[in-house]
């Protein structure tokens, strides 16, 4: 039993074309074929300015609408896009055929001299930069015909084929068998539509559209790698987020922008106060996140994070209806610690008292057998200060009075426990302190870590890996 095989069409750059394409299909496939048509046509913009790039659009949006239609394979019965399919052959998985390159697919060793009625089209082989130019001869018409050619395209898509193009047509087809053609290749889709009646003359005029018919049915329909993607989602807070976006593009071994890997940013300061709701009974912040990450996940990401310590408390209640990882920013930051530090490390916290009271640091940090620290009530509400004070973090502060409530914290901690590695387990903690390991406070040097940095190496660490597995960036 043949495997289903479902074949769409952008048929709007010349419905008549696809018409024919859609035929030849029916004519040589099995019943295990299904055709699907997209419906909108393509309007030609008379400026030039937009006409290349209007066209580019139309067929992305239109492959863009099979592909989400679940297509196997996504035809473009066009000639002219062959210089640029590449562009959105990237952009889509699904495999992309256009006419030229199914041409190419159809080509034996031994290819006749071939007369070339549509120059333009025929532009990147004639100059020799694409590998059918190597592979044959090519003939083109006389500019004066050149001139005949170019208005008898815009009849035909203005009126349709006619006796009195094909007149026209079989004349310079005749001239240019003359000058040594042995095939005539209509590449354009609007001569293309009157190969039935130039054949029927004794010309030996190629039939393309049975030609991309044949190669449409014997084309892969292997999805293309998926190029790598994360999201992150932001806003919790702003400076942050931005934060987090800066230190993961330094940590990107990139020699230019196109080294970097994709990243989608789903912005949304509106989602409400993560300890407000810990602590307080404030408005519970899981939809707005879970929105925030639902649109990620329907955006293809790969994995997602969030710049926010207290908020993976509430990963729990939305993982368990996603389909899409996230790399857990505390464990991230615990296992570097452990192979840093091994058993001689002596963690203290300080983050939000929400992070603090959900326990979504010392419970990992209890299972990996490593001790932690967090600050008393008092010390506690100096490290609160610097994050949410008058003058704090999140008042767009990093130096003054929130460097001295968290030095107030850090000092604590250390006098108090001897710790020799302290958290900056909230987000906004980094934009005061810096991650550096000779940290002085209390008389001694300690390591300052910073969970946002370590989430960035990991992040660049999956994305690199996951790229060269997949071969695609």
């Amino acid at each position: 039993m043949s495997q289903k095989k479902s074949i769409g069409i952008v048929a709007g750059l010349n419905r008549r074309a696809a018409m024919e394409v859609k035929t030849e299909l029916l004519s040589l496939g099995d019943d295990d074929l299904s055709i699907v048509m997209t419906e909108d046509n393509f309007k030609i913009d008379p400026d030039p300015v937009f006409a290349v790039s209007d066209r580019k659009i139309f067929i992305f949006n239109e492959a863009e609408l099979l592909a989400e239609m679940g297509v196997d394979l996504i035809l473009v019965p066009d000639f002219k896009c062959g210089s640029y399919i590449h562009e959105i052959q990237r952009e889509i998985q699904t495999p992309i055929l256009d006419m030229k390159e199914a041409l190419m697919s159809q080509m034996g060793e031994k290819v006749p001299a071939m007369g070339v009625l549509d120059a333009a089209n025929a532009a990147g082989c004639a100059s020799g930069a694409c590998d059918l130019s190597k592979q044959m001869k090519m003939i083109f018409a006389s500019e004066e015909d050149q001139k005949t050619l170019d208005e008898l395209r815009e009849k035909i898509r203005a009126e349709g084929p006619s006796d009195e193009a094909v007149q026209e047509l079989s004349q310079i087809c005749r001239r240019l068998m003359e000058k040594g053609a042995e095939v005539i290749v209509p590449n354009c889709t609007q001569f293309a539509l009157n190969t039935a009646e130039l054949q029927k003359l004794g010309l030996p005029v190629m039939d393309v559209f049975e030609v991309f018919a044949k190669a449409a049915l014997t084309h892969s329909t292997q999805k293309l790698p998926k190029p790598f993607k994360l999201g992150l989602i932001g806003g919790l807070g702003p400076a942050a987020t931005v934060d987090l976006y800066d230190k993961i593009v330094k940590a990107t071994p990139a020699k230019n922008d196109q080294e970097h890997f994709k990243v989608v940013i789903e912005q949304n300061p509106q989602i409400d106060d993560r300890t407000a709701c810990l602590l307080n009974g404030g408005p519970d912040p899981t939809i707005a996140m879970y929105n925030c990450a639902k649109r990620l996940q329907r955006d293809g990401c790969d994995y997602i994070i969030i710049p926010c310590n207290t908020a993976h408390a509430f990963l729990p209640r939305m993982l368990r209806h996603l389909n899409v990882p996230f790399i857990d920013m505390q464990q991230t930051m615990l296992d570097e610690i452990k192979a840093k530090f091994g058993d001689n490390a002596r963690v203290g916290l300080m983050a939000t008292s929400g992070t603090i009271a959900t326990g979504i640091y010392s419970k990992k940090a209890e299972k990996m057998g490593m001790k932690m620290y967090t600050p008393d009530e008092d010390h506690q509400q100096s490290v609160m200060k610097a994050i949410y004070g008058p003058k704090g973090a999140k008042a767009g502060y990093t130096t003054g009075e929130c460097y001295d409530d968290l030095y107030r914290g850090a000092e604590y901690l250390v006098k108090t426990y001897d710790c020799n590695v302290l958290i900056l387990g909230c987000t906004e903690l980094p934009l005061i302190f810096h991650e550096t390991d000779d940290f002085e406070v209390a008389g001694k040097k300690v390591a300052i870590v910073d969970p946002t940095a370590t989430l960035a190496r990991k992040c660049v660490q999956i994305a690199q890996a996951t790229i060269k597995e997949r071969g695609v960036r």
